[in-house]
């Protein structure tokens, strides 16, 4: 069976709450789970926890892209507004659509766009946040535009300071403002599509964004791209309208195959993982068909940094040296 159960991930798993049914049917078969999470669900703080104002400015980000969360899947439109592909005068209403994508893209801030036909490799088998938890993913939209937004390089280099937090919580606001942006825009036109942003997402958007063609997984399982390293934030919108009408990327990024052997030879990332989270051996983790990560990240203990810290860390992010070599 193709796809990862998001449950599982740590960040499903700390939405559950202790005593309900949804809480007991899954940690009856992940007992020594419950135990590792029962500690993160201790109360807010850490070591660079900020001020209130600071810290409000990032949760008041994360509520509001929770508040958002229901609108990821839109609404269908009339499907007769669709462009007729077999007619001279659809084909330039493709054309024109294609245009307008990549116009509102980077409108909204898009630093880096993509696409794919994605398999249901790149897809939750089962989802695992709000009100599609335990819900399973069948029959997605697989034609996709992956876009990235370049974080602001002097405040993660601030990391783990609250001021990373800030940046990180600032940048999935926009990723969501251009998913929307873009998916709105499809079903004016008679298309289906769906927003892919934070914390509402059936896309495992590294490998994703690794298909189109956007960077690579490094190291430290986060996506590397050539001219940010991995100083982005990413989204996608998955859709009907046809792959081949997308905008073009812009420019084309892969690096074929030059993060692996920059990774190899690094591991400054794993060096300066106060978790330990970031494996320092050299050799690869099972097959990196379809862009899937090639090294094993541990997640309860990058988590656990995390928690320690009453920040989301980045010190991997701040520290990478792929980013300030190949910087544009």
């Amino acid at each position: 069976m193709t796809g990862f159960d998001e449950r599982d991930t740590i960040f499903s798993r700390l939405e559950l709450v202790p005593g309900t049914e949804r809480y007991k049917a899954y940690y009856s078969n992940r007992p020594k789970l419950e135990k590792t999470d029962a500690c993160y669900r201790k109360a807010a703080g850490g070591r660079y926890y900020g001020t209130l104002i600071e810290n409000a400015r990032a949760d008041s980000a994360f509520r509001f892209l929770k508040d958002t969360r229901p609108l990821a899947a839109g609404q269908d439109r009339d499907a007769s507004l669709r462009a007729d592909c077999s007619s001279p005068a659809g084909m330039e209403s493709l054309a024109q659509i294609k245009r307008t994508l990549q116009e509102i893209a980077f409108d909204y801030g898009a630093d880096l766009i993509g696409t794919a036909v994605l398999g249901l490799e790149y897809f939750y088998r089962v989802r695992g946040r709000g009100d599609s938890y335990g819900k399973p993913v069948e029959n997605p939209l697989c034609n996709s535009l992956i876009y990235a937004v370049e974080m602001n390089r002097e405040q993660i280099e601030k990391a783990p300071r609250v001021e990373e937090l800030i940046e990180a919580s600032r940048s999935y606001v926009r990723v969501m403002l251009m998913g929307m942006a873009l998916s709105y825009f499809l079903h004016e036109l008679g298309y289906q599509a769906r927003a892919h942003i934070d914390g509402e997402s059936e896309l495992i958007l590294p490998a994703a964004a690794a298909s189109a063609g956007i960077g690579e997984i490094g190291r430290m399982g986060l996506l590397l791209t050539k001219q940010y390293g991995p100083m982005v934030r990413l989204g996608a919108v998955t859709t009907s309208f046809p792959v081949d009408a997308f905008p073009e990327k812009s420019p084309p990024v892969a690096e074929n195959g030059l993060v692996k052997q920059f990774c190899q030879q690094c591991g400054i990332c794993a060096e300066n993982c106060p978790g330990k989270a970031i494996p320092h051996n050299i050799e690869l983790t099972e097959s990196a068909k379809n862009g899937k990560p090639l090294w094993n990240i541990d997640p309860e203990a990058c988590y656990s940094i995390w928690h320690e810290y009453g920040t989301s860390c980045g010190i991997c992010v701040a520290v990478c040296p792929y980013s300030k070599t190949t910087a544009r």
